[in-house]
């Protein structure tokens, strides 16, 4: 059955009786039922029963009770069980089993200093902005055919030198005042596109509003009206701007889809349309040079200021069309967070949906109707918000009213001086400073992509 074995022969683990036993080598037992001993070095055992003693370094461990000195980092404890001394460190423990002191960690930052170091960042960059815009005001005071002081200015404001406060106060200052409302309607409606479809390179060109917009001022410019052609080109542009954005989402909703992408593709499409529509309306309405002359220099950018009534309707529109955006922030918050997530909150997405496009594109008509075709001031004014202000809208959308105020002031500014005595389109100085702007973005989305 085995091979004979003797307590002589046997440099076990356990004690053999006296005698020859037999040993089956595939179970470890003797016939008897006792057990076999397996060689010392695998448990340090020996045949007497005395623990044997190996080197220091392999376990930590000697046959006396005293702590054995090993190497830092490893656990080491006597026979006895005690913990052996090591450096400080090695295991967060002392030699009595009572934790070791460790090293300091940098200190924890309370969460009220981080919101309070938040939101003094923010009123810092709020007024930094205000401040910036004032300036922009100011240099657009200055600005024209014939440049003037900032003294002359402020002279002229509390009537000091006629002729020249009637330039100020009666072109200059209402232009200026009309060019900053213009970008602040620009930043607002985009961000608020960009909220909706989740896309930062989203704004009113991109998603057919301004297109919108562009033909119904053609068809205020081009055809006679019973009533002033100044009224008459709010209402069509407004009237435009929702009818493509509503067409935008009339697609989106034959697709069988809501979702960003589907809305921006539809936005596009209809956008193309649009302006092959403008173009077909130019050539076949208009019967006069002066006529297309007009409609060309309005499609390319120039700021109109509207007086009197007209000027408070279309500053009161203005206001009520941001703080509704205001009261959206939320939703454009939980959107940011896909439609499913939105759902999840309570939001009803398809209302928020709507509602966003019409604010989106109501905002889009009112600068159109002051301002012509105005490119990429929807599309910057909203990154640039982002940097100072962060992602949410609470915050991100008064940073991008103020962002646009000040692009579309400076641009007219330049707009007004840089050829004199002509002018050069608004619209060309936007492009022109947008068009690198664009590219940026699209560089930097491509870098972290890849």
């Amino acid at each position: 059955m085995g091979k004979t074995v003797t307590s002589k022969d046997s440099p076990g683990h356990g004690m053999l009786p006296a005698g020859p036993v037999e040993y089956c080598p595939s179970s470890g037992i003797t016939a008897s039922g006792d057990p076999v001993a397996y060689p010392a070095e695998s448990a340090g055992i020996v045949a007497s029963g005395d623990p044997v003693a190996f080197p220091a370094e392999s376990a930590g461990i000697v046959a006396s009770e005293d702590p054995v000195a090993s190497p830092a980092g490893s656990a080491v404890f006597g026979a006895s069980g005690v913990p052996a001394a090591s450096p400080a460190g090695s295991a967060g423990f002392g030699a009595s089993g009572v934790p070791a002191a460790s090293p300091a960690g940098p200190p924890r930052r309370d969460i009220g200093a981080i919101l309070a170091g938040r939101a003094a960042r923010f009123r810092l960059a709020l007024a930094g902005c205000i401040v910036l815009l004032a300036l922009s005001l100011l240099l657009a005071l200055c600005a024209g055919h014939v440049w003037n002081t900032p003294a002359e200015v402020f002279r002229s404001i509390f009537g000091e030198g006629r002729r020249t406060a009637n330039l100020i106060s009666l072109w200059r200052l209402p232009r200026a005042f009309t060019a900053a409302v213009v970008g602040a309607l620009l930043g607002t409606s985009g961000a608020v596109f960009q909220g909706i479809f989740r896309n930062p390179l989203a704004e009113p060109w991109l998603v057919g509003s301004s297109g919108g917009a562009a033909v119904g001022a053609v068809l205020a410019l081009l055809l006679p009206w019973p009533v002033s052609q100044e009224l008459v080109l709010p209402v069509l542009s407004f009237a435009g701007a929702l009818g493509a954005a509503f067409l935008v989402l009339a697609m989106a909703r034959l697709s069988g889809s809501l979702d960003a992408a589907t809305l921006l593709l539809a936005g596009i499409a209809v956008g193309a349309m649009l302006t092959a529509l403008r173009s077909f309306l130019m050539m076949t309405l208009s019967t006069e040079t002066v006529s297309l002359q007009v409609v060309m220099s309005w499609l390319m950018g120039a700021i109109q200021a509207p007086d009197g009534a007209r000027m408070r309707l279309f500053v009161a529109l203005s206001a009520l069309v941001f703080a509704l955006s205001m009261r959206m922030s939320r939703a454009l918050d939980l959107l940011g967070l896909g439609e499913g997530v939105a759902a999840a909150w309570g939001l009803n997405v398809r209302r928020a949906v709507v509602l966003g496009l019409v604010l989106g594109a109501a905002g889009a008509a009112l600068a159109v109707s002051a301002g012509g075709m105005v490119a990429f001031v929807g599309l910057a004014a909203p990154h640039i918000a982002r940097f100072l202000a962060g992602t949410r809208h609470a915050r991100l959308l008064p940073f991008s009213a103020l962002a646009g105020a000040i692009l579309v002031t400076l641009a007219d500014a330049l707009a007004r001086s840089l050829l004199p005595p002509g002018e050069i389109p608004l619209g060309l100085v936007t492009a022109l400073a947008g068009g690198p702007f664009f590219l940026a973005i699209l560089a930097g989305r491509h870098r972290r992509a890849g």
